[in-house]
């Protein structure tokens, strides 16, 4: 926890409390005691504020992991919301930014993201394309999520897969010779009703997108998509809320209907 305020981090430390796990809690009151700290320990999650005492909390994350890989899960906090700030966080792979006044909830709420994010998750990607297969494959590992990911090139072949490995998501092509995206996804369902499917296809026609949420997919994607796409439809398929800093998604839900039954896009904020 790094703030000057002894009340921002009380309130941190009073959420982090009524979680039922061990934590080792490090807190700072100022941008180079957190430097130092984050170069000398491994830290999983970081809540930062911006306006520190000397360098700002955006300079010591940049110090500290601009260069990483694979930096920790960064929470940033300000009682300012400048939207050059939100780019800046956006640049440092921050996930989240919660601006000030916040509540224990919010605080919460990000840790229950983190757990989410460093849970390994069953990922099925089905195509008859292996170049579209490939590229998928490519987006997701760029995704904020951990996913084992593995492939499949036609409906019959994923039904094979399911029956073996329990799926959390399976991201489906509608347009496959022999069974295609909504006729495997009847089958994939039937033998996880758990799993949650995503259909991908170069069109969007209307008609296509109602025979796949009939199927049973929960989201749509028209290719091509971002990573920016596929976390959108991953938080909403593990029921995490989407963080603040989260770039706007043209994923189809197919629990969003306008009031006169035609599909309408959610966006993430």
């Amino acid at each position: 926890m790094v703030d000057d305020s002894v009340v921002i981090r009380g309130t941190i430390r009073a959420a982090l409390d009524k979680l039922e796990r061990p934590l080792t809690v490090i807190e700072a009151a100022a941008g180079d005691e957190a430097l130092a700290i984050m170069r000398q320990s491994q830290v999983n999650m970081i809540f930062c504020d911006i306006q520190l005492p000397g360098i700002s909390g955006l300079e010591a994350l940049a110090y500290a992991f601009a260069t990483q890989e694979h930096p920790p899960f960064m929470v940033l906090m300000s009682s300012l919301d400048a939207g050059a700030v939100r780019e800046v966080g956006r640049k440092l792979r921050v996930y989240e930014f919660l601006q000030k006044p916040f509540r224990i909830s919010d605080v919460l709420n990000a840790v229950a993201a983190y757990d989410r994010l460093s849970t390994l998750s069953n990922a099925l990607v089905v195509d008859d394309s292996s170049t579209a297969r490939k590229l998928m494959r490519r987006i997701l590992e760029r995704s904020q999520f951990r996913l084992d990911i593995q492939e499949a090139e036609s409906g019959a072949e994923a039904v094979k897969l399911a029956g073996v490995t329990d799926f959390e998501v399976i991201f489906l092509d509608a347009n496959m010779p022999g069974m295609n995206g909504p006729e495997t996804a009847g089958h994939l369902l039937r033998a996880n009703a758990r799993t949650q499917i995503v259909m991908v296809s170069t069109e969007q026609q209307l008609e296509l997108i109602r025979s796949s949420q009939y199927a049973g997919a929960f989201a749509f994607l028209t290719k091509p998509f971002q990573s920016s796409d596929v976390n959108a439809v991953l938080h909403s398929a593990f029921s995490i809320r989407a963080p603040s800093l989260a770039l706007p998604t043209h994923a189809i839900f197919s629990d969003v209907e306008s009031a006169n039954g035609g599909v309408e896009r959610r966006a993430t904020p």
